[in-house]
């Protein structure tokens, strides 16, 4: 494996290098690929000793109990996924046989919070990174989901440098490696819960733990683990995640997908190649109904079992 060559903020030259794709991809309406809560919280009554509320007016919960002196406590919990943010990703293949992979982080204009960071479960260290000035690539960092890596704004930058609403990031990643679907997190500056007096055990345990209380989707990352039965569980991610959106045609190229890695599991490289050029045709004829990331992972990712 090569090693980190650095990391660098963007200059002209590395903007101007921005594919076709990655335009693309900015195109397309933000609202089909807002990022989802990563978790829960249930709403009830709590063990005989409080309630947890949604309040639908500010979709922040409201946490109720009894204080140690008898009178009724409150404390209202701010959930970060509030935020309306997408992440957009493609991909591509340098001269030198790397794959650059291109990120576009927004804030949409109406979200009501900042993001302060953004994690892609991936173990593969980069060759090398860009990002904007004002945050900065933290490292392929342990969390309790796995390793990751983690941009975060930049705590050396005055003023602080939080995506604000209406704010886009983009940063870059090179690496020897080809993409896969991989799990992305984000977080925000939802304010920290405050109570007066400690609150009951079985009402704190409903509150979101880690990356829970943040924002979930799938974006791209590099993987050194790529093989035909992985591919196709990813693709099928991939379909759930609306990058075909078009259902008949997210058929044909499933179809076409599963019989590519069902002749790299026999060896039949011929046929895959036949169903690769098959893909091909249909990607070229529909993209417009095929997100930047599948195109990456039938263009590249799946040539790349089959070579």
């Amino acid at each position: 494996m090569r090693a980190i060559t650095g990391m660098c903020v963007f200059s002209l030259a590395v903007i101007s290098c921005v594919s076709m794709a990655q335009r693309a991809a900015e195109s397309n309406p933000p609202a089909k690929r807002l990022l989802k809560p990563a978790g829960a919280i249930r709403t009830s009554n709590v063990d005989n000793v409080g309630q947890v509320r949604y309040l639908k007016d500010t979709g922040d919960y409201l946490f109720v109990w009894k204080g140690l002196d008898g009178r009724t406590v409150q404390a209202t919990y701010v959930p970060e996924w509030k935020a309306q943010v997408t992440l957009l990703v493609s991909v591509r293949r340098e001269s030198d046989n790397t794959w650059r992979y291109l990120y576009t982080l927004r804030n949409l204009p109406h979200s009501p919070l900042q993001v302060t960071a953004v994690y892609m479960l991936t173990n593969v260290q980069p060759l090398r990174v860009w990002v904007e000035k004002g945050w900065r690539f933290v490292g392929v960092v342990d969390t309790y989901k796995g390793k990751a890596h983690e941009f975060a704004e930049n705590p050396l930058v005055e003023p602080s440098s939080p995506l604000k609403p209406g704010g886009e990031l983009r940063y870059q990643v090179l690496s020897e490696y080809p993409p896969a679907v991989v799990d992305c997190f984000v977080r925000t500056d939802a304010p920290i819960i405050r109570v007066p007096e400690e609150m009951p055990t079985a009402l704190a345990d409903r509150l979101p733990r880690g990356f829970e209380g943040g924002l979930h989707g799938y974006t791209l990352a590099p993987t050194d683990s790529l093989t035909a039965e992985r591919f196709l569980e990813q693709w099928r991610v991939a379909i759930r995640a609306g990058w075909v959106t078009d259902k008949p045609l997210a058929r044909q190229l499933t179809k076409h997908v599963e019989e590519a890695v069902e002749a790299v599991r026999r060896g039949g490289r011929s046929a895959a190649r036949d169903a690769l050029a098959a893909i091909q045709k249909l990607v070229d004829q529909h993209q417009k109904h095929i997100e930047p990331e599948a195109q990456a992972l039938l263009l590249e990712s799946l040539p790349y079992l089959v070579r």
